[in-house]
């Protein structure tokens, strides 16, 4: 099941970073302003918002999950031929992203809530091995990725993201998942109903404190990676170079996610998740504040104490705070924070922001936010703590 699983993560996340990792470039290439890509983006992450938590509320209520993820793959890749026309066309462009946001990028979250709770169910499978597989998998293809649209184009694109995408659908295909009883399938009152749902996670306190502090922190990262292509070409750097910063940052998560059970005998995942938000606030300044090329390639490194400790801390810690039967519509709604919510109002910010002052100053102002995530969390719950003693 490891191996099964290392593929899928390695298949999907190669797929993601062929398109969503370039797609600021590949406005650029088409001939968008700075405006007009934030507002392409933000297009795109309010659809993944809205997609996100209803793929999660669906899933917490079929009894496999397995021919949802092969539909959504094969239409991604059947939306991404709509690129190339792009080129030409600004209607294209903007249906082409918001269908593969819809489809493919709003799985991001599913793989992993997927293999968290087949590890609830008693599947042997080590997250942190699978997971770190995607990761290196998403730090070689932008690297090599990077260098490839350097000498042949931006025409590579959708040739690409089809071919990984059937790979994916394979990958998928071969692993047999235990069913398990559906809620309208036994009679049994449905939790997973959406409104119902939402509203009942958002009554937890320690649930909406870390919404909250998902929301702020990722605002700041979001905006901060949005334009960090550009930025690295302000700095004096090219595709290969940007790609090679990628290769950095995916790469620093494999350390994380391999090491994370052995850090989970010394730490609790909250403890574990309140350290990667202030390293991700950490390393969300340095970006901003950087006026040096390499220094900004050699601050993806804390991409291992901040995202890589977060991908496993978040998929462990919500289960622990939340009805069982609301896991993948809690985990899909954090991931709709994570990256759509915050991406909507981060895109929109930076496209205005940075097109009236500058992409350095833009990304400077997004310091407070992230900073003011991180406090949200760790004081929130310092309260929780006091009141369980």
């Amino acid at each position: 099941m490891n191996l099964k699983f290392a593929l899928i993560q390695a298949t999907y996340w190669m797929t993601n970073c062929v398109f969503f990792n370039f797609l600021v470039l590949l406005l650029k290439d088409f001939g968008y302003s700075e405006l007009q890509s934030g507002v392409i983006s933000m297009v795109g992450t309010i659809v993944l918002t809205a997609c996100q938590p209803l793929w999660g509320m669906l899933c917490d209520r079929a009894p496999r999950i397995k021919p949802i993820l092969i539909g959504v793959l094969l239409a991604g890749a059947a939306a991404s031929l709509l690129v190339p026309f792009g080129r030409s066309s600004v209607v294209c462009t903007v249906i082409a992203v918001i269908l593969l946001s819809a489809t493919t990028q709003s799985l991001m979250f599913l793989f992993d809530t997927w293999a968290a709770r087949l590890l609830r169910e008693g599947v042997r499978l080590n997250f942190g091995l699978t997971r770190s597989c995607g990761s290196f998998a998403y730090a070689s293809t932008a690297a090599l990725f990077g260098m490839a649209l350097d000498r042949f184009g931006y025409g590579i694109v959708t040739p690409a993201f089809v071919a990984l995408s059937i790979c994916a659908v394979a990958a998928v295909a071969v692993v047999r998942e235990p069913a398990r009883p559906a809620a309208s399938l036994t009679g049994e009152k449905s939790n997973a109903d959406f409104s119902p749902a939402v509203r009942r996670l958002l009554s937890d306190r320690r649930y909406l404190c870390l919404l909250l502090s998902v929301f702020l922190i990722f605002f700041g990262s979001t905006g901060v990676m949005l334009f960090y292509p550009l930025r690295i070409t302000e700095l004096g750097g090219n595709n290969a170079i940007y790609g090679l910063a990628i290769f950095v940052n995916a790469a620093s998560e494999v350390p994380a996610l391999l090491l994370y059970r052995r850090l989970t005998r010394h730490f609790s995942h909250k403890t574990l998740l309140a350290a990667a938000f202030c390293s991700l606030a950490l390393k969300i300044a340095l970006i901003a504040l950087s006026e040096s090329l390499w220094l900004s390639v050699a601050v993806m490194l804390l991409q291992a104490p901040s995202y890589g400790v977060y991908l496993s801390a978040s998929v462990q810690y919500v289960p622990e705070i939340v009805d069982a039967r609301l896991t993948y519509t809690a985990q899909m709604l954090i991931g709709s924070f994570a990256s759509g919510a915050s991406g909507i109002a981060s895109n929109l910010y930076m496209g205005v922001v940075a097109d009236r002052f500058g992409i350095r100053p833009a990304m400077i102002s997004l310091i407070l936010f992230a900073v003011c995530g991180a406090l949200l969390f760790v004081i929130s719950n310092r309260g929780v703590k006091r009141q369980a003693n």
